[in-house]
């Protein structure tokens, strides 16, 4: 299942009714206590109720009443929902769907008692018709009752199976007049509906910015926990044959034990029926956690080190999900991912989730302060968050909430210098070395008339296109007044790349001169020559692996300073054997015919 919308309402700041669109990287900005991390603790208590746990004082202090409500709402959701082993239906049959056509399901926390406890509704357009409408709290005798008293015919339904009998008496009215309503789960099958759904529901990952140090500090643990869950998940059809053989093995020693005490008691024996009293919890049983070599724990690291650890545990999540696709929905809620990292760390950590968010079964929640970090975000995924007098408003989406994202995190277009009549946005400062040294080298061997620097280009990195880095550039050069063009990493063999191509495309639809290349990414031309080893060998890479981490991890170098270190080695017949590429039995060459046509921006 994946989330489509969260709302709120009565929770802490949040009195009036929410509704919050949530996409697959959604990312909360806004002033201290504006109510960012609210939200992400909403979906906390919604989903566990357990790092974070519902409580009297969450209640809203102008509430008009005692009712903290949590929903959510889902798409992608599963064909068949199991009651029982010999019992199946789907959320569409039993009318369980809103009017969207999705999942909805609504948690109400009544602040009467210090820790108050749920009640789930699932809000769907359901029968309201007399003698329909209640089907899913009848008992399996009720239900045959309810069959008879309207005169279906036996041969229309099981009557060993409620699904099968409700759906019979649905299919007996003309009209069951639908209606939405908050159908409670609490009773009979709607219980069972319910229980059945949560094992579809996304696991929520909250990670805090604040964490106590002690041993078993969950900054360092609930990744591990994630990964045992995830472990289970991917193992389900093994654990549902080891449940169902357990739970039948030990029923017929139960009934054995019961038949022999019918002969010495029958009326006791008629009495008594075996039966499971609630499933058993694996995720318990298994403990995973990360020590260092001399046994101190994480946790006594520095907040850096322990951050680290997480960093990476995203990182090693993207390249596993990207390569798997397999595994429940994740949902991973982190609260100012770049607290106590360096610059660089910010940097992949963003990467890290944008590569997972791209993946089709992992959605990010972000809160952000930071500008450098935010100015790598998608507009799309960006929500503001304000205070406003005894509420909360959340906002997303047009010319005026950038505007004011922008002047909220303080992040400004990079300055240009007013001989400029034109600029060139690539994504990082190595893409930067890379097109002036490639445009000069090209044009010093007569490829082209002219480089960048020659016709006054503002080289300028972003981070890429779409993100609010971009747009504030974009409007600087509508200030200016002057033509504007793009250059990104194609990404090819990543998710990201249809994401890419999509935002060029719509770029290109606008009027913009904007490319990717046709490779990875810049350092998957570098020339082999100019990586020669020690020993004199040479290693070799393709069009779409991770080249800059392959050079890097060969050449010992930072992978940030791939482009700089090697692509300035490059001479001009370097350069166009590695750009160069066949468009049916044409040979064309990428960059030499990419830069004449941004330069043709401004003329001679």
């Amino acid at each position: 299942m994946k989330l489509l919308n969260v709302k709120i309402k009565n929770f802490r700041g949040y009195k009036q009714e929410i509704t919050i669109p949530i996409s697959d990287l959604t990312t909360f900005v806004g002033k201290n206590d504006a109510g960012k991390s609210t939200i992400l603790e909403a979906l906390e208590i919604f989903f566990n109720n357990k790092s974070v746990v519902c409580e009297k004082d969450d209640l809203n202090i102008n509430a008009d009443n005692t009712k903290i409500e949590i929903s959510c709402e889902f798409s992608e959701l599963p064909e068949e929902i199991v009651i029982d082993a010999t019992n199946s239906t789907t959320l569409t049959s039993e009318y369980l769907l809103n009017s969207n056509g999705n999942l909805e399901i609504k948690k109400i926390f009544s602040a009467t008692a210090a820790k108050p406890k749920e009640k789930v509704y699932i809000i769907c357009n359901h029968p309201s018709i007399r003698q329909g409408k209640d089907l899913l709290m009848l008992k399996r005798a009720d239900l045959r009752q309810r069959a008879t008293d309207l005169e279906i015919p036996e041969n229309q339904f099981n009557s060993n199976l409620n699904a099968s009998m409700r759906h019979a008496i649905w299919s007996s009215f003309g009209d069951l007049q639908l209606v939405s309503v908050d159908l409670l789960v609490d009773k009979e099958d709607s219980k069972k509906v319910f229980e059945s759904i949560q094992k579809y529901l996304p696991l929520y990952a909250l990670f805090q910015s604040d964490r106590q140090s002690r041993d078993d500090d969950k900054e360092v643990v609930d990744p591990m926990k994630i990964a045992i869950q995830q472990a289970l998940s991917e193992l389900n059809d093994e654990i549902e044959h080891i449940k169902t053989e357990v739970r039948n093995r030990a029923i017929e020693t139960a009934n054995r034990t019961l038949g022999k005490l019918n002969e010495m008691s029958p009326e006791l024996a008629s009495q008594l029926i075996p039966e499971f009293k609630a499933e058993p919890k694996f995720e318990s049983q298994f403990k995973l956690t990360i020590v260092s070599d001399d046994q101190i724990p994480i946790n006594k690291r520095g907040s850096g080190i322990r951050r680290l650890i997480l960093l990476n545990f995203f990182r090693a999540e993207a390249e596993r999900r990207r390569q798997e696709h397999q595994g429940n929905q994740i949902i991973f809620a982190f609260e100012e991912p770049e607290t106590s990292q360096h610059p660089d760390h910010q940097e992949m950590l963003i990467n890290a989730f944008l590569e997972l968010s791209h993946t089709d079964n992992s959605q990010i929640l972000l809160t952000t302060h930071t500008p450098a970090l935010a100015g790598l975000l998608p507009l799309e995924s960006l929500r503001f968050v304000e205070k406003n007098e005894d509420d909360r408003t959340v906002r997303f989406g047009t010319e005026d909430v950038f505007e004011e994202v922008a002047e909220s995190l303080g992040i400004l277009p990079d300055p240009i210098s007013n001989h400029a009549k034109a600029i060139l946005l690539v994504e990082g400062k190595g893409d930067v070395v890379f097109v002036h040294h490639t445009a000069n080298t090209l044009r010093d061997a007569g490829y082209l008339d002219s480089a960048f620097e020659d016709k006054h280009f503002a080289i300028i990195p972003i981070g890429g296109c779409g993100n609010i880095k971009h747009w504030r550039n974009k409007k600087l050069a509508e200030q200016f007044n002057i033509p504007y063009c793009v250059l990104l990493d194609s990404d090819v063999g990543t998710n990201e790349a249809r994401i890419n191509e999509e935002k060029i495309n719509q770029l290109k639809e606008d009027g913009v001169k904007a490319y990717l290349t046709r490779k990875r990414e810049p350092e998957n031309y570098i020339h082999v020559d100019c990586l020669e080893l020690e020993d004199g060998s040479l290693f070799n890479f393709t069009e779409t692996c991770d080249a800059k981490v392959l050079i890097g991890k060969e050449k010992v170098s930072k992978i940030k300073m791939v482009l700089e270190d090697y692509w300035v080695k490059m001479s001009a017949e370097q350069i166009r054997e590695t750009e160069k590429y066949l468009d049916g039995e044409v040979e064309k060459y990428e960059f030499t015919d990419m830069f004449k046509d941004f330069l043709s921006l401004v003329e001679d």
